[in-house]
């Protein structure tokens, strides 16, 4: 939508809200124009018109938006929650070597309630009762939440839309590398744990000896 554009819809809106706090001044003008802009002209048009008819009260950025997305945009999962889990499912059944590939196979909701592929190839060594039970609930509790994220996002303009998927990313990734190095140092500690358990038998039974040549004398 251009600045001209905008004009036009602004000027329709203080037509209809006069209240003097609505649109006060080119600064409030400039803000709205920002974070309007992505939208077509049409839509925006529309979506505005829709909320005159519809509401007491003067819309916010917000709602101009949520109204312009309900015209124009289909749900944004319609799998049920137990049919993403099947997938899910399925891709664990697979991630003990395959974890990476099959995570990259999943829709976009399912991998925010995965979380990463080091959940999906853990969830692959885990007892089977226990990932149909407690992981389950978990993925449907994530899945539910993300989907919802999903829907909230697709109202953003798409370079905002961008910074919060790089932030996500860059999230996911520190995430992920800190897991491996706890891993990895609770691997390099373990001979550690078992040197020192095997230094205080050693301990342990030397005093027995001691004790026992004790006794015999």
């Amino acid at each position: 939508m251009e600045r001209e554009e905008f004009k036009i819809l602004a000027k329709s809106m203080k037509a209809v809200y006069a209240q003097p706090t609505f649109l006060p001044d080119q600064d409030a003008f400039n803000v709205w124009y920002a974070l309007l802009k992505d939208l077509p002209y049409e839509l925006a048009s529309m979506a505005i018109q829709k909320h005159m008819m519809t509401e007491k009260f003067p819309p916010t950025i917000a709602d101009i938006r949520s109204k312009a997305f309900e015209m124009m945009e289909k749900p944004v999962e319609e799998m049920s929650e137990l049919e993403a889990w099947a997938i899910v499912r399925k891709a664990i059944g697979r991630s003990g070597y395959y974890s990476e590939e099959e995570f990259e196979k999943l829709p976009e909701a399912c991998r925010i309630a995965v979380g990463s592929p080091a959940n999906l190839r853990e969830w692959a060594l885990m007892d089977s009762d226990e990932v149909a039970t407690v992981e389950q609930s978990h993925f449907i509790r994530n899945y539910r939440a993300a989907v919802k994220r999903m829907a909230e996002d697709k109202k953003l303009p798409p370079a905002f839309r961008e910074r919060i998927a790089e932030s996500r990313q860059k999230y996911t990734a520190l995430n992920s590398r800190d897991r491996q190095e706890i891993e990895k140092k609770s691997e390099e500690e373990e001979p550690k744990k078992e040197e020192r358990h095997s230094e205080m038998s050693e301990e342990i039974r030397r005093k027995l000896d001691e004790l026992l040549r004790g006794i015999r004398t």
